[in-house]
């Protein structure tokens, strides 16, 4: 790796250790993740699925015990110990998401939740997941919306320090066209991320403000206004840019 992914690495390795040491093992919407992958319903029994900044596995063990034949990779070694201490016998490795150690076209369908916005050279990442994708192969992702979560984040924190973790927050009409760009077609999926997951983070930051959320069905909001975007991303047949080629971040 270079030096900047080194220095990301032991960043991601530095939270991973104090949020596991403190007890918490998941950072994203565990359930509403799975039920975006069940509502696609575009994973096949056959399929060869990655998953890109898998952090502890926990997606990786719920499809591999559903029989899936799937891979997951974190830039974190924390993460990927601790995982491979929790749920034995699944398949993950240390790497980072914008150099992946796998053949051209190995893959049939890629995951990745909570990571696009962590990435600063994103189109080095999403180049490599075309790269690894087989033909009319898909991306699914999830990543907040750029719109909702950089007022929240600023609010909360009264800064902009966010940033440093989110380097390459989104807003839809920027994530179509980056991922078109890089060789995919895109639909978003409106999804409910309103369960007891969403709900603890939201007391912590807004106390008892947090229960009008509850009452919110983000399914009819638009697309603007959903604070996660969900993405099907289907490997276009003849990409104008050839896959494994990126474009430096801007």
């Amino acid at each position: 790796m270079d030096e900047e992914l080194t220095k990301q690495q032991e960043f991601y390795d530095r939270g991973w250790r104090t949020e596991l040491e403190a007890g918490k093992e998941q950072r994203g919407n565990l359930r509403t993740n799975l039920d975006f992958l069940k509502e696609t319903n575009l994973l096949k029994p056959n399929d060869r699925i990655l998953e890109i900044g898998c952090g502890i596995g926990s997606i990786v063990f719920e499809l591999s015990g559903q029989g899936y034949d799937i891979t997951g990779t974190d830039i974190s070694g924390e993460a990927i110990a601790y995982g491979l201490k929790k749920y034995g016998d699944i398949k993950l490795q240390v790497q980072p998401a914008e150099i992946l150690q796998f053949e051209d076209e190995t893959f049939d369908v890629v995951l990745s939740f909570d990571l696009f916005e962590h990435i600063a050279r994103v189109d080095r990442h999403v180049s490599e997941v075309c790269r690894v994708l087989r033909k009319d192969g898909f991306y699914l992702l999830q990543t907040p919306n750029k719109y909702s979560n950089m007022i929240f984040e600023t609010l909360y924190h009264k800064s902009l320090k966010w940033r440093r973790a989110h380097p390459s927050l989104h807003t839809p009409g920027q994530l179509r066209q980056r991922l078109s760009r890089n060789g995919f077609e895109t639909q978003f999926v409106k999804m409910n991320p309103v369960n007891e997951f969403t709900l603890s983070k939201l007391r912590k930051k807004l106390g008892p403000f947090s229960g009008i959320f509850k009452h919110i069905n983000f399914r009819r909001l638009p697309l603007a206004l959903q604070t996660n975007l969900y993405v099907v991303a289907r490997k276009m047949q003849n990409p104008t840019l050839t896959c494994g080629e990126w474009i430096p971040h801007t």
